[in-house]
C-alpha cells in the first residue's frame, strides 16, 4: 500500500453509513482525490473538526488496493473559515469555486497553481466578504490556470483588434465564441453573439488582476451579468452537467444579478 501526504483543501464532504464520510480533496501535491474517511463524524482526534467546507490542512491517505476510493488516514486542520458557516453570501461564493475546482481538475493530477489560487481567494473571502469582482478574477484565473482562459484583450483568431480608424477601442465590436476562444473581431468573422465593449474591456481587466487584491471596484450589476454570462459559456465547454452550488444559491435567495 501507498501512503501520501500533502497540504489540502476539503472540496465536498458527504455522510456515507453510519459514521463514515466520502471526501473530495485538492492537494497542493496530488491534485484532486476523493477518499473514504472512515469514523469521521465521531472521530475528534483524526480529524479533529477539520472536514468542514473548504477546510485547510495536512492529508494523511494510503492507497487502498483494488478500490477506487482513497483512505483519509488524518487531516491536521490548519486553517478553517468560521464566516463561512454564518454569512450567507461568503458560504455560497465557497461553494461555488470548491464545485469549479472539483469538476475542472483532473483526478490526480498535481495543479500546484490553482491550489495556490484556490487558498488564495479563500483567505480573501474570508477576510473581505463575498464579491462579484473577485469571483470574476477567480473564474478566469481559474480558466488560465488549467490552460482554457478565453481571450478578451484581442481577436482570439487574429491575435489583432483590427481598429477601424479613429475608432476608439471601446467602440470596436466584437462577438464572444467561446468555441473558438472568446473574443472574434469582425473581420474573422459572425459566428457568436455580440459582446459589450464595455463587458470585454471588463473582463480584460480582471484577467490578470490578482485575486486576494484589496479593494476591487464594484461595476454596474448589468456589466457583472454580462462578464458572469460570457464565462459560464466558458465554464460549459469544460463541464458535464448542471453546477449543485449555483442551483443551491438560487434557492437559498442569493442575488444572482450583483452579488455573484
Amino acid at each position: 500500500m501507498t501512503s501520501l501526504s500533502t497540504p489540502a483543501i476539503l472540496l465536498r464532504a458527504i455522510n456515507y453509513g453510519e459514521s463514515d464520510r466520502v471526501v473530495t480533496l485538492i492537494g497542493r501535491t496530488t491534485g484532486r482525490l476523493s477518499a473514504l474517511a472512515r469514523g469521521a463524524r465521531k472521530s475528534q482526534k483524526r480529524f479533529g473538526g477539520g472536514l468542514g467546507l473548504c477546510s485547510v490542512g495536512a492529508a494523511a491517505l494510503r492507497e487502498r488496493a483494488g478500490a477506487e476510493l482513497l483512505t483519509l488516514e488524518q487531516f491536521d486542520l490548519e486553517e478553517s473559515y468560521a464566516s463561512f458557516a454564518t454569512d450567507l453570501a461568503r458560504m455560497a461564493h465557497a461553494a461555488y469555486v470548491a464545485e469549479l475546482v472539483s469538476k475542472l481538475c483532473a483526478p490526480r493530477q498535481a495543479e500546484t497553481e490553482v491550489y495556490d489560487w484556490l487558498h488564495a481567494f479563500l483567505g480573501a473571502l474570508d477576510q473581505q466578504g463575498a464579491s462579484a469582482v473577485r469571483l470574476r478574477v477567480f473564474e478566469l484565473g481559474l480558466l488560465a490556470r488549467l490552460g482554457f482562459g478565453p481571450m478578451v484583450d484581442s481577436c482570439a483568431v487574429c491575435g489583432g483588434a483590427r481598429f477601424p480608424p479613429g475608432v476608439p477601442p471601446a467602440e470596436v465590436g466584437f462577438r464572444w465564441d467561446p468555441g473558438r476562444g472568446g473574443a472574434i473581431c469582425r473581420a474573422c468573422g459572425q459566428r457568436g453573439r455580440p459582446i459589450r465593449p464595455v463587458v470585454r474591456l471588463a473582463l480584460a481587466g480582471w484577467a490578470g488582476q490578482r485575486v486576494d487584491a484589496p479593494g476591487l471596484e464594484d461595476v454596474p450589476a448589468d456589466v457583472n451579468r454580462g462578464a458572469r454570462d460570457a464565462i459560464a459559456e466558458i465554464l460549459k465547454l469544460h463541464m458535464s452537467g448542471p453546477l449543485q452550488s449555483l442551483e443551491f444559491m438560487s434557492k437559498m435567495g442569493v442575488n444572482m444579478g450583483s452579488e455573484t
